[in-house]
C-alpha cells in the first residue's frame, strides 16, 4: 500500500507540468499557510490569552523538539527515499537522507496539536492543511505515506510532552503581555503535580539532548546506503566496452590463460545473488567455462537476469578464496554482443 500510494500519485502529478507545479506547491505551500495560522491564533481574541499563546509557544517547542528526534533517528536508520528505489519522477529537488521520518509533517503535527487546543476551528484547518502537505511529499516521491504519518504523530506527541509547561508559560506570559487575560492558576496537588514544572523540563531536555547528541553515534552505514541508493540513479554503463577492454573468451580467461588486466566476455546469465556485503555475484557461463562478475556499491549497476546473454566488462582478477576468475569489479554491460571481435592471443597486462 505505502509504494504504490507513491507510485499512483507520483504518476498522476508527473503527467504534465501544471500538474508537477502543484505537486510541488502542496510540498511546501499548507505548511506556510499553517504558519500563518499561528500567527493568526496568536493575534486575535479567542487564542490570544496568556493560556492560548503559551499552547502556541509549546506548539513550536514541540516542533523543534520533533525535528532534533529525527535528526538522531536519520543517525540510527536509513530508509531510502522513494524515488530512489521505486519507479517515480522525483519532483523536488533530490535529497538521498533518510526518509523515515518526515520533517514537514512532524513539524505540521505539533502545531496542529497546538493549535487544536489553543482554537478548534484552526486546530481543524491546520489538520486539512496537514493532509494536502501530506499529499504533495508523496505525490512528489520524497516521502512514503507512513512516513507522514510517523512525522505526524511524532510532532503531536512531542507537544502532548510539554503540555505540563502550559501553566508556567503563561503566567510569565501574562507577566510580559498585561492585560490580555488571566494565566492558568497555579495547581496544588501532589507532589509530582506541584513540580510538574521541573519534571517536565528535565524531560524535554534529556529527551532533545540525546536527539542531538546521539549525532556524535557512528552513522551505521545509513551514508553508504545512501550513497550506493544514489548512484543506482545513474546505475547505467557505457553501450560498449571501451577500447582498453579487448573481447577474450570467457573458457580462456576461465583457464587462467589470459594476462589482460581489463577484458570484455560475452555469454549467458545461469544465476544471479545479491550478497550481505551489498555485492551481487552474477555468473556467466560460455564455451563450457565460467566467470563470476561482481557489481560493487562503489560501481552500482543494475544486475542481468537470469537467462540473458550479455557482453560485460570489468577487471580481470583471480578469487583464491572460491578458486574461480572473476570481472570484478564490474565495469559495465549490456544485453546481446556488443563487444568487438575476439583477440587471437590472451590479451596484454595494461
Amino acid at each position: 500500500m505505502d509504494t504504490h500510494l507513491v507510485e499512483t500519485l507520483n504518476r498522476w502529478f508527473a503527467a504534465n507540468a501544471f500538474r508537477a507545479d502543484l505537486c510541488r506547491a502542496l510540498a511546501i505551500v499548507p505548511l506556510v499557510l499553517i504558519a500563518v495560522l499561528v500567527v493568526i491564533a496568536w493575534s486575535t481574541p479567542g487564542s490570544n490569552s496568556p493560556i492560548g499563546r503559551s499552547e502556541l509557544l509549546l506548539g513550536v517547542l514541540a516542533a523543534v523538539g520533533a525535528l532534533l528526534l529525527n535528526l538522531a533517528l536519520g543517525h540510527l536508520y536509513y530508509r531510502a527515499r522513494p524515488f530512489l528505489v521505486l519507479d517515480v519522477r522525483p519532483l523536488l529537488p533530490e535529497a538521498v537522507d533518510s526518509s523515515v521520518f518526515s520533517d514537514h509533517l512532524a513539524v505540521a503535527g505539533a502545531v496542529f496539536a497546538a493549535l487544536f487546543v489553543a482554537r478548534r476551528t484552526l486546530g481543524w484547518s491546520a489538520l486539512g492543511l496537514g493532509v494536502l502537505l501530506a499529499i504533495g511529499r508523496i505525490g512528489a516521491g520524497v516521502q512514503y505515506p507512513s512516513d507522514c504519518l510517523v512525522g505526524a504523530a511524532v510532532g503531536t506527541a512531542c507537544f502532548l510532552v510539554l503540555l505540563p509547561l502550559r501553566s508556567p508559560i503563561s503566567r510569565a506570559i501574562a507577566a510580559a503581555y498585561p492585560g490580555t487575560g488571566q494565566p492558568e492558576a497555579k495547581p496544588e496537588h501532589a507532589f509530582t503535580h506541584r513540580h510538574r514544572r521541573g519534571i517536565s523540563i528535565a524531560l524535554a531536555f534529556l529527551v532533545f539532548g540525546i536527539g542531538y547528541g546521539i549525532r556524535a553515534i557512528e552513522d551505521h552505514g545509513w551514508k553508504a546506503a545512501a550513497l550506493r541508493a544514489e548512484g543506482m540513479l545513474q546505475a547505467n554503463s557505457a553501450p560498449a566496452p571501451p577500447g582498453e577492454y579487448q573481447t577474450i573468451p570467457i573458457e580462456t580467461i576461465a583457464a587462467g590463460k589470459s594476462r589482460a588486466t581489463y577484458a570484455a566476455v560475452v555469454g549467458n546469465v545461469t544465476q544471479v545473488s545479491h550478497e550481505l556485503d551489498g555485492d551481487y555475484h552474477i555468473r556467466v557461463e560460455g564455451g563450457g567455462a565460467f566467470l563470476v562478475l561482481e557489481i560493487q556499491p562503489e560501481f552500482p549497476l543494475v544486475p542481468p537476469h537470469i537467462g540473458q546473454n550479455i557482453t560485460a566488462w570489468g577487471v580481470v582478477r583471480h578469487d583464491g578464496l572460491h578458486n574461480w576468475w572473476e570481472l570484478h569489479p564490474l565495469i559495465g554491460w549490456q544485453p546481446g554482443n556488443v563487444a568487438a571481435p575476439p583477440g587471437t592471443g590472451t590479451g596484454g597486462s595494461d
